[in-house]
Parts: structure tokens; C-alpha cells; sequence
């Protein structure tokens, strides 16, 4: 039940500050514009960012985001040591995000071409 709780507060406390800074403010949902990330997804899966509703790619990212360090909080959350936790939360962050985005621009591409 702890964990459950755990990754319940992780994951809404991630996903607010996330929409609260990228998707409702104009100056951030601007910025998200030109990022790292919507980059990334348009060199690694050819998304087209005019041919998708951004601010549902954005909340679809946001939701995405908070899931992986939800997660990955979760489950370090077993470990009591330190030096264990961050070792455990790159072995799960990195193959996990890679799982999560892959999944997430497959999606797009395909809501892309209809």
C-alpha cells in the first residue's frame, strides 16, 4: 500500500508541475515548441509537428513523463542503500524511457497518417 502511495504522489506531483509549466503557460508551451524532446521525436520517429495537435502530444508527454519517474521512484523506494538506489534507478530509467517514447512516437506516427 506504501508504494501504491508512493507512485500515486510521485506521479501527480510530476504531472502538475509539468502541465502547470509546459502546457498552460504560453511562454512554456512556446518554448516546448522548439525542445529537446519534440526534436527528438521528429528525428527518431519522422513525426510531423503540423500534422498532430501539439498540446495533446505535449499531455500525452507530460502523462508519459510522470509515468517513467513515478516508476522509477517506486521501485527504488525497495533499496535502502544510496548507492544501490542510484545505481537501480539508471539501470531502470534509461531502457525504460527509451520503452516509453518508443511506444509514445509509434503512436503519433500512426495518428499522424490518418
Amino acid at each position: 500500500m506504501n508504494y501504491l502511495i508512493t507512485f500515486l504522489f510521485c506521479f501527480v506531483v510530476v504531472y502538475l508541475c509539468y502541465s502547470l509549466v509546459v502546457i498552460y503557460r504560453k511562454k512554456g508551451f512556446k518554448k516546448f515548441k522548439t525542445s529537446k524532446q519534440l526534436e527528438y521525436f521528429q528525428k527518431a520517429y519522422n513525426i510531423n509537428p503540423e500534422k498532430i495537435n501539439l498540446k495533446n502530444f505535449a499531455q500525452s508527454l507530460a502523462i508519459t513523463n510522470a509515468f517513467i519517474i513515478a516508476t522509477t521512484c517506486t521501485v527504488i523506494e525497495i533499496f535502502d542503500n544510496l548507492i544501490l538506489k542510484l545505481l537501480v534507478a539508471f539501470v531502470i530509467l534509461v531502457p525504460f524511457m527509451l520503452l516509453m517514447y518508443k511506444l509514445l512516437g509509434t503512436h503519433y506516427k500512426k495518428k499522424e497518417g490518418k
